[in-house]
This record gives C-alpha cells, sequence and structure tokens, in this order.
C-alpha cells in the first residue's frame, strides 16, 4: 500500500568522496601514493558504508506499519500528526517524552508523531522521520 525509504541526501554521497580524496592526500604525501591511495578509498567506504547502513524504510499496509523494523498494528494507533520543520524540532526538543520510539535522522527535517494505545507497550508515541509526512498521516488517520 505504501512504502517510503528514507536515504541520506545526495550531498552526503558526495562530501563522502570528497572526505576520502582529503584522506588520500593527508596520507599520501608522507608515506606515498599507494597507501593514500588505500587511505582515501577505506575512508570513503567506510562513510559510504554509514550512509547506507542509515537508510531505513517505512511501509504502511492494511494490518501494519513497519518502521526501520519496528512493527505496530495499525489497530494500536490512535492518532498521526504530521509534523512541519518547526514542529519537528519542538517535539524532539521541550516537548518530548522521554519514553517515546524515536526513528530520527537529522537530514529529514520532517516527521510523523504516531499516538499509540497498547497495553504492551511503554511508549505513548513513535516519531520517525519521514519527507512525505501528510500521505502517512492521512493513511494511518482513515480507520478500515
Amino acid at each position: 500500500m505504501f512504502l517510503e525509504k528514507v536515504y541520506p541526501p545526495p550531498i552526503s554521497w558526495f562530501l563522502a568522496l570528497i572526505f576520502g580524496l582529503a584522506i588520500g592526500l593527508v596520507f599520501g604525501a608522507p608515506f606515498g601514493v599507494v597507501v593514500g591511495l588505500i587511505g582515501g578509498l577505506l575512508a570513503a567506504g567506510l562513510v559510504s558504508f554509514s550512509l547506507w547502513r542509515s537508510t531505513f524504510e517505512i511501509s504502511i499496509d492494511g494490518e501494519m506499519l513497519v518502521a526501520e523494523g519496528k512493527k505496530i498494528p495499525r489497530a494500536h494507533i490512535t492518532l498521526c500528526t504530521p509534523l512541519d520543520r518547526a514542529a519537528t524540532r519542538s517535539t524532539l526538543g521541550p516537548k518530548a517524552d522521554p519514553a517515546a520510539l524515536i526513528i530520527m535522522r537529522g537530514w529529514v527535517h520532517t516527521a510523523v508523531k504516531i499516538d499509540i494505545k497498547d497495553s504492551e507497550r511503554e511508549q505513548p508515541y513513535i516519531f520517525v522521520s519521514t519527507r512525505q509526512s501528510e500521505t502517512i498521516a492521512d493513511l494511518l488517520n482513515k480507520k478500515g
């Protein structure tokens, strides 16, 4: 029904390459070209791997919301609120609940706050970074 992959922005991948080039130059100047090339490739690879691992998926079907592997039955969702940039910042700051489950990426400036009612879960709500907050809120607030 709905699927969103939350990737880092393209500039992050470019900066990973620039970082690798810089590390290559730093190690290549005193130790030689081979060491610089190996160091640069390792640095760029490590940063790129970290960026790739930070990617997560949000999926919604008729019965379940899955965000970064966390499964929440739609029957337990009471309200889903889309958050703009200011509301996202406020919800993560002074209005934050320490018991809430936070699935956040710093490069995504909008999110949804999903209020849940479940006796087995200790979280009052789940905060999920998304670039499609309005769409997710519309889908989750529909009953049936």
